[in-house]
């Protein structure tokens, strides 16, 4: 309805100013044809209006342009309230339709010679101030709802309110009209206030951090994946949810990779700790340091290697909830277990060259075969 009140509204003191001699542009064509069907009769009837009007004298003098509007203002006194009700009805029926209310109210009030519509201005200027005060009360409302999800006990798999946003997103670049601000505006505050709880959320259990950011913050980019290539505001929280899951994976693999080959990795720290103070050819002199050392811990350590690296596969598979990420996960895993690996022999070479050790290509293959 709106979108038929504000063209009438603008048509009607573009009447007056025009019947009184002022000079005013015509509205765009591409701006009048879409929003008012009777567009071609209002231009013509417009360019009419001005051809008349400039038979007698135009004037641009200030003291008559405060008549004209001082005139306007009575035409159309009165009417801000139906306005208003208009906006507020629109509002309940759907908050949604701020934004394309917005957007049309914006475009008119852009496209309006300020000086021979005072009062349309300032009329307008309200609408605009109310819708958005309107809209930014539907999005704190939905701020809202996201921060009750802090006070819910442990949260285990996707938190709803991911999925709920990428659907919200949608029917917002529905509704957009013009400029696009007041969304973006939104998204900014919404997506802000969902990583903010999903941290905290993840907090509630120490053990499971790193599973409920690398499991939501898949879902956010899975959700959002088409919105993100056309919206550069959506873009941007998708790449900010891209660096924050690559870095969960990461610590959850290190975690993994750590617990089932301590010995060998702690083996490793200490060599590189004593390399700071003396030569590789003194550590194997060094209390728990010897080549006979060196063989229990490797013999502790990769005895049994298909099941220890099955049991950090199903550590790593222990308490996901998305097993879509676990094939992508395990490759991440194995990949940083045989580069780690891989430091470890140059590390042993330098200080145990002659010892026996399983190869990076012979362990790339053990993992391949599991």
């Amino acid at each position: 309805m709106i979108t038929v009140f504000v063209p009438l509204l603008v048509d009607e003191s573009a009447f007056l100013a025009h019947f009184m001699c002022f000079e005013v542009s015509a509205l765009p064509q591409s701006d009048a044809s879409s929003s008012n069907p009777n567009a071609e009769s209002t231009i013509t009837s417009s360019v009419a209006l001005e051809a008349s009007a400039s038979i007698g004298k135009t004037s641009n003098n200030p003291a008559e342009m405060g008549a004209l509007n001082e005139c306007i203002q009575e035409l159309l006194d009165g009417i801000q309230e139906d306005f208003y009700a208009l906006v507020d009805w629109a509002f309940k029926l759907d908050p949604l339709s701020c934004i394309s209310m917005h957007g049309l109210t914006d475009r008119y009030l852009s496209g309006q010679k300020a000086e021979v519509s005072g009062y349309v201005q300032v009329l307008l200027d309200d609408l605009e101030t109310r819708i958005t005060i309107l809209f930014s009360r539907f999005v704190d409302d939905a701020c809202y709802q996201i921060e009750k999800y802090e006070r819910n006990v442990r949260q285990i798999g996707v938190v709803p309110y991911i999925p709920r946003f990428s659907q919200l997103a949608a029917r917002m670049e529905q509704y957009i009209n013009g400029s696009r601000d007041l969304v973006d505006q939104a998204y900014t505050k919404i997506v802000t206030i969902m990583f903010v709880i999903l941290e905290k959320i993840a907090q509630v259990e120490p053990k499971y951090v790193d599973i409920v950011l690398l499991e939501n913050y898949a879902a956010f980019q899975h959700s959002l994946y088409d919105l993100a290539n056309v919206v550069p505001t959506l873009a941007k929280y998708y790449h900010q949810a891209s660096e924050a899951y690559e870095q969960a994976c990461s610590r959850h693999i290190n975690l993994v990779i750590y617990i089932h080959f301590e010995k060998l990795f702690q083996f490793a720290r200490k060599i590189e700790e004593l390399m700071y103070n003396m030569s590789p050819e003194e550590i194997p002199f060094q209390v728990g340091m010897s080549k006979v050392d060196f063989r229990k811990m490797l013999k502790s350590s990769l005895t049994g290697l298909d099941k220890t690296i099955n049991a950090m596969y199903r550590k790593l598979q222990k308490n996901m909830t998305a097993e879509e990420l676990l094939p992508s996960l395990w490759e991440k895993c194995k990949k940083e277990f045989l580069d780690k690996y891989a430091t470890f022999l140059k590390l042993i070479s330098k200080i145990y060259p002659d010892e026996k050790v399983i190869s990076v290509n012979e362990m790339r293959d053990t993992l391949a075969s599991l």
